[in-house]
């Protein structure tokens, strides 16, 4: 059938759709894409929701409460972005918005065809959501063209993206037990928190007991006002020799103090950042040998961070606010699309009680699988949406 007979009179772009199945503008030559047949978006639902962690996960009870332990509680908002053409994109925000800003956006982007928009750059009201709308915008396209959303990033670099297991602030007797299923769930590591007067030295000696083999990343939130008060922690670190790295020791703003860290000790000194300033700034200063640079903003600005850094030889990971679902895949794609992404990335939808897709991101021997579907390669979970409305 010519170009021509497919736009002939009568034919809707929906029915191009449904013939074309999942496909969809894969469908058509690829000239005319964009052109004749459109991506319009006609509206934007949005699930306000609240999904808890599964217990023992967080805080050892003497150490709440604090900010980590009322996260599960903080709603986010869950999006089906519907296009004319049939095709229907997913996403999920940060936690904590407020619904008039989420729906500026909704409002902002209603009318508009997904083909004509800078997705590497999106010029949204309310910027506070930006990886809710970000993400659907992504799936939609890639469900339209035929491909999975890790091509759209610039193609895939690796297959598979390296996963550590996750807990909060524990006491050792507690950290043994999460120690113990890490290594049931066939996790090479381990991401702890850790703040001054926390017994850490004695809780990563917990985990070397249950197996010298997990890698402990130890995550102090920058809490530690200086070298000298740290040191002593770091050395103590050094010595037990399963730690993978030493994450946010000392406040970020001391660029010297981590210059001297990184000279001092043999564990790994990360600075969590995701300004591409901030990062220029460390690696002139010699701050840090490893960025955890996400959450960043956008999938986009996580992989422009990764090629930074990965210009002068810095491995990265992907941090996380402990997201569902959607939001893991959509770091699944972006981490498969960075080839210096080496170091366990925070993809842990796997410790909520339920991650609201159909079929969870597949994590297999502490590596998180990539999809290979149009999209991002899930499917939103409608009754478990309605079952954690917040």
């Amino acid at each position: 059938m010519s170009a021509n007979a497919i736009f002939r009179p009568g034919i809707t772009r929906r029915s191009l759709v449904a013939a074309g199945g999942l496909a969809g503008l894969a469908a058509l030559p690829e000239r005319l894409a964009g052109r004749s047949e459109r991506l319009r978006i006609t509206r934007i639902e949005l699930f306000r929701v609240a999904v808890p962690m599964q217990e023992d996960i967080i805080n050892s009870p003497e150490f709440s409460p604090d900010a980590l332990t009322e996260f599960p509680g903080i709603p986010k908002f869950i999006l089906k972005l519907h296009t004319d053409s049939g095709i229907v994109g997913i996403g999920e925000t940060a936690r904590g918005l407020k619904e008039e800003g989420v729906r500026r956006n909704v409002e902002y982007l209603v009318g508009k065809n997904i083909l004509d928009l800078n997705l590497s750059r999106l010029a949204l009201p309310y910027m506070a959501a930006y990886s809710g709308f970000e993400t659907a915008l992504y799936d939609a396209l890639g469900k339209a063209v035929g491909w999975p959303v890790w091509r759209l990033l610039g193609g895939m670099a690796q297959e598979r993206v390296l996963v550590n297991y996750w807990c909060g602030r524990k006491n050792p007797q507690d950290m043994r037990r999460v120690a113990e299923r890490a290594v049931a769930g066939k996790f090479r590591g381990i991401k702890i928190k850790g703040r001054p007067g926390d017994p850490v030295v004695k809780a990563v000696e917990a985990i070397a007991a249950v197996s010298p083999a997990l890698k402990v990343t130890v995550d102090f939130n920058g809490y530690h006002k200086d070298v000298a008060e740290f040191l002593p922690i770091g050395r103590a670190l050094d010595a037990i020799g399963n730690v993978e790295v030493i994450e946010d020791p000392i406040t970020k703003s001391d660029l010297a103090g981590y210059a001297a860290l990184c000279r001092t000790l043999k564990s790994p000194i990360a600075l969590h950042l995701a300004s591409p300033k901030a990062m220029i700034e460390a690696i002139g200063a010699k701050a840090c040998s490893v960025f955890n640079t996400g959450p960043a903003p956008s999938m986009a600005s996580f992989i422009a961070n990764a090629y930074l850094a990965g210009a002068v030889g810095i491995p990265v990971w992907h941090g996380s606010g402990h997201e569902l679902g959607i939001l893991d895949a959509a770091m699944v794609h972006a981490c498969a699309a960075a080839a210096n992404c080496t170091l366990p990335s925070d993809i842990l939808s796997y410790q909520r009680v339920d991650d609201l897709v159909v079929r969870p991101v597949e994590i297999r021997d502490s590596f998180a699988i990539v999809p290979r579907a149009p999209g991002l390669g899930v499917e939103l979970d409608e009754d478990a949406v309605r079952r954690y409305r917040a």
